[in-house]
């Protein structure tokens, strides 16, 4: 019984590593969640889909290549909050 709880807390916090590597991803270049809230807005993004379309076919595509759609739909969800 202790292996199974054990296990399930290893894998919660695997879980939430994985869920702030996105936000740490756009920190790392945007400096603050506070900046990447502004830029959420800017977009004028309603969802997390319409801030991945502003993403990829926005002026710095480019940059963003490397970043997975659902980094990006984390990191609404944490900019909404």
């Amino acid at each position: 019984m202790k292996k199974v709880g054990a296990i399930l807390v290893g894998g919660a916090l695997l879980l939430s590593a994985v869920s702030g590597w996105a936000i740490e991803s756009c920190v790392k270049c945007h400096k603050s969640m506070d900046k990447v809230k502004e830029l959420v807005k800017a977009t004028g993004a309603k969802s997390a889909d319409d801030l991945v379309k502003a993403i990829r076919g926005g002026k710095k595509a480019a940059l963003h290549k490397a970043v997975k759609d659902e980094d990006i739909k984390k990191a609404f969800a944490e900019a909404s909050k």
